[in-house]
């Protein structure tokens, strides 16, 4: 039967100890920084903001009718000037842009825009992409009621990382609303 003695053990913890403590460190390799490696696929969401000087007569009596509370829109008197003390607006709904890896250096980017304070009656949006191949911009403009606006595309990237951006505006009934810029960033592959 073999017993097994910890002085090997105790012998390395010594001379390790003895190294550190002669400034010897640097031969100690430094901790390598952890590398975040993109996702194929990235989505963010981000607020619409309400312009609440852009809110008209028809704007607040929609907003009367439906209990919108838009910038004090639903209990505000007409004779009386909206709430504008919130920096940069109220939100009045969001906007989702998408970003997925398809292969062959190909990536689908897609947005959607959803209303809290009624119908959509506009869409002025700028969508732009890029990656070490290049980029573009593409502009949609839809003029269709809806509740929810989307669309998207397909662009050739290139194989390596690449980002898209979403700004814009959207009209709805009660107010005009800019999107608060997004982007996202992927690993197209």
């Amino acid at each position: 039967m073999r017993i097994r003695t910890a002085a090997p053990l105790l012998a390395l913890v010594a001379a390790l100890a003895a190294v550190l403590a002669t400034g010897a460190s640097a031969a100690v390799a430094p901790a390598s920084p952890t590398v975040r490696a993109d996702p194929l696929s990235d989505a963010l969401t981000a607020p619409l903001l309400a312009d609440c000087s852009s809110i008209t007569d028809n704007g607040r009596g929609y907003a009367r009718l439906h209990g919108i509370g838009l910038c004090g829109a639903d209990s505000t008197p007409a004779s009386q000037p909206l709430r504008t003390e919130l920096v940069g607006g109220e939100e009045c709904g969001s906007a989702t842009l998408t970003m997925s890896s398809r292969g062959g250096g190909l990536a689908a980017i897609d947005w959607r825009v959803s209303s809290e304070t009624g119908p959509i009656v506009a869409v002025e949006l700028d969508l732009a992409f890029a990656s070490h191949a290049g980029g573009e911009m593409r502009h949609f403009s839809d003029r269709s009621p809806s509740v929810h606006a989307h669309d998207g595309t397909v662009a050739f990237l290139g194989v390596g990382r690449a980002t898209a951006s979403l700004s814009g505006s959207v009209e709805t009934f009660t107010a005009t609303c800019r999107i608060v810029p997004a982007s996202v960033r992927i690993l197209v592959r």
